[in-house]
C-alpha cells in the first residue's frame, strides 16, 4: 500500500525502486501500466493525467520487462519482427548487440533464424530478457521498466542485462525495480522505499552514507 509518496522523473533518466519485499514497489509499476485505477492523488506523462489516457496509448509508450518476458515459438528474427513488420537487417542487428545477445546469436548454427521454442523454452532467463529488450529497442518505446528483472539470473548472467540497461540509457526513460542492489548502481537516481513511503533517495554512493537501511541491504547482499 502506498502512502502519499510523489516523485518525478525526468526525461532519459534512469530511477531505480528499491526496498525490501511488500513496500510497495510493484504497486507503482502497476499503476504506471493503468492495470490499477488511480482513485486519489495524479500520475501525469509528459504533462497529460493517466486517467485520459488509454491502455493502447500506454502500450505503444511504455515496455515491461519481467523475469519471465513471454517469446513466441518462432525464430528469433520473427520475434523481433512482431513489434515491427518492417524490421531491415540493421535495425535488427543494432537492437540484439545494444541487448548484449549479438554474440550469443551468431554462435547459433541457424543464427537469427533459430527457433526458439513455445516460451522461449530452448533460451536461458538471460536470453529471454535480453531478447525482450531487443524488442523494446525496436518498438521504441520511449519509457522501459525493468521488473525485478535480474533477481533470479547469476551473477554473469546478470552481467549481461546491466551492460543492456547502461547502453539504454541517456536514450530512453528507464524505470527499475531491483531485488539485487547491484543492478541499480549507476542509475540516475534511487528512491528507498519503506511501508509505501519514500524513505530516502540519491544516488548509489549517497544513500550508502545517508541511509542505514539501504546501506544493510547492500551489505547483505554482498556477502552472499
Amino acid at each position: 500500500m502506498l502512502d502519499h509518496i510523489s516523485f518525478h522523473v525526468h526525461a532519459n533518466e534512469t530511477v531505480a525502486f528499491v526496498g525490501k519485499s511488500g513496500v510497495g514497489k510493484s504497486t507503482i509499476f502497476s499503476l504506471l501500466c493503468k492495470m490499477y485505477q488511480v482513485n486519489e492523488g495524479k500520475i501525469t506523462i509528459d504533462g497529460v493525467d493517466i486517467n485520459e489516457l488509454d491502455k493502447s496509448s500506454i502500450r505503444d509508450n511504455i515496455t515491461v520487462i519481467s523475469q519471465n518476458p513471454y517469446i513466441f515459438n518462432l525464430s528469433i528474427r520473427d520475434n523481433l519482427r512482431l513489434v515491427k513488420n518492417d524490421l531491415t537487417e540493421e535495425e535488427m542487428r543494432q537492437a540484439c548487440k545494444l541487448a548484449c545477445l549479438d554474440e550469443f546469436i551468431e554462435a547459433l548454427p541457424d543464427q537469427y533464424d533459430t527457433l526458439i521454442g513455445e516460451g522461449g523454452v530452448n533460451l536461458s532467463g538471460g536470453e529471454k530478457q535480453r531478447l525482450a529488450i531487443a524488442r523494446a529497442l525496436i518498438q521504441k518505446t520511449e519509457i522501459i521498466l525493468f521488473d525485478e528483472a535480474t533477481s533470479a539470473l547469476d551473477n554473469e548472467t546478470q552481467s549481461h542485462i546491466q551492460k543492456a540497461i547502461e547502453n539504454l540509457q541517456k536514450d530512453y526513460t528507464i524505470l527499475i525495480i531491483a531485488h539485487r542492489l547491484s543492478t541499480v548502481i549507476h542509475s540516475n537516481r534511487i528512491l528507498f522505499l519503506n511501508d509505501g513511503k519514500i524513505e530516502a533517495e540519491g544516488t548509489h554512493q549517497s544513500l550508502l552514507k545517508s541511509n542505514k537501511e539501504y546501506c544493510k541491504l547492500y551489505e547483505a547482499e554482498m556477502k552472499k
